[in-house]
C-alpha cells in the first residue's frame, strides 16, 4: 500500500513497484474523500508493507510561506495522529518518508517530519530523509518545485526567470534513484537515520544553466540572495547509491515535460 499514491512522488513510486511485479494498493485523498489519511480507517489485512508518503507539502515557496504554516501544522498532525496508531496496531512493515528539513526543526514542515521520525522509531518502523527530488511532471503552481518551475518556463517561454541569484546550493536526486532507495530501505528493514540524496552540492543557477542548454533557453538571475541549508548528511543506505547524473536526469525530465504539456 502506498498512502499518498497520487502525489508528486507517490505516482512514480506506484509505477516503479508495479514494474517490479508487485501488486500496489493506491490510497490517496485525490482518489476519494474516503481515502483522507487524516480520518480514514484502513484495512491492512492483505498488505505486506506500507509506504507512508501522504503529507501537506510543496516546494520551498510553499513550505516557507507564512500563511500556509497553520494549515501545514493542522493537516500533517492530523495525518500522523490517524495513521501511526493504525500502523502500530497492524504491525505491518512500513516506511515513513521524512525530509532533510527534519534535522533543523525551524519550519512547521521540519518539526512535523521530525515528530514522524520519532513516532516511527517508537513503533519499529523505517524512515529515510528525502532531499530535493526531481523528475516527475508537475503543473506549475505555488506548490511546484524549482526544477519543474525552471523546465516549464524554459519550454513555454525560452526564458528562465529566477527569483534569487542562484548562488545558493542544493542536492538534487532523480526520481528513479529515489524509488530504488525507498524499496531497498524497507526491504532491508534499515534502522537509523539515512539520507536519500545525490551527495553532491549544486548551485541553483548551475541547474538553471543545464536546463537552458538542453532547451536552448536563456537564464535571467534574480536579485534575492538565497540560502544554502547546512543540513548534515547522517548516512547512506548500505548497498545503494544514486546512478542517474544531474544532466541525464534533467534530460529525461525535460522529455517527460515535453510530452505532458504537448509542445
Amino acid at each position: 500500500m502506498v498512502i499518498g499514491s497520487e502525489g508528486f512522488i507517490g505516482s512514480s513510486l506506484c509505477l516503479f513497484l508495479k514494474n517490479k511485479g508487485e501488486r500496489v494498493i493506491h490510497f490517496d485523498l485525490k482518489r476519494s474523500a474516503l481515502e483522507d489519511a487524516r480520518i480514514a480507517k484502513i484495512n491492512f489485512d492483505n498488505i505486506d508493507r506500507v509506504y507512508f508518503l501522504a503529507w501537506d507539502v510543496g516546494g520551498a515557496k510553499y513550505l516557507y510561506k507564512n500563511n500556509s504554516q497553520m494549515n501545514q501544522l493542522d493537516w500533517n498532525l492530523g495525518i500522523l495522529m490517524n495513521i501511526m496508531p493504525q500502523l502500530e496496531k497492524s504491525k505491518k512493515p512500513f516506511l515513513f518518508v521524512s525530509s532533510q528539513l527534519a534535522e533543523e526543526c525551524d519550519t512547521v514542515y521540519g518539526v512535523t517530519k521530525r515528530l514522524g521520525e520519532v513516532w516511527t522509531k517508537l513503533i519499529n518502523g523505517v524512515f529515510v530523509r528525502q532531499w530535493n527530488v526531481y523528475g516527475p511532471f508537475e503543473n506549475r503552481s505555488d506548490r511546484s518545485h524549482v526544477v519543474a518551475d525552471f523546465i516549464y518556463q524554459a519550454l513555454t517561454t525560452k526564458t528562465i526567470k529566477m527569483i534569487t541569484t542562484g548562488n545558493e546550493k542544493r542536492q538534487f536526486i532523480y526520481i528513479d534513484d529515489v524509488c530504488e532507495a525507498w524499496h531497498k530501505a524497507i526491504s532491508d528493514n534499515i534502522k537509523g537515520v539515512y539520507d536519500i540524496t545525490s551527495f553532491e552540492w549544486k548551485s541553483v543557477i548551475d541547474v538553471a544553466n543545464v536546463i537552458a542548454k538542453l532547451t536552448q533557453s536563456i537564464v535571467v538571475p534574480g536579485q534575492e540572495i538565497g540560502s544554502t541549508p547546512l543540513t548534515p548528511i547522517n548516512g547512506k543506505i548500505p548497498g545503494w547509491f544514486p546512478r542517474v547524473s544531474l544532466e541525464d536526469g534533467l534530460k529525461k525530465t525535460i522529455e517527460d515535460f515535453n510530452k505532458r504539456i504537448n509542445l
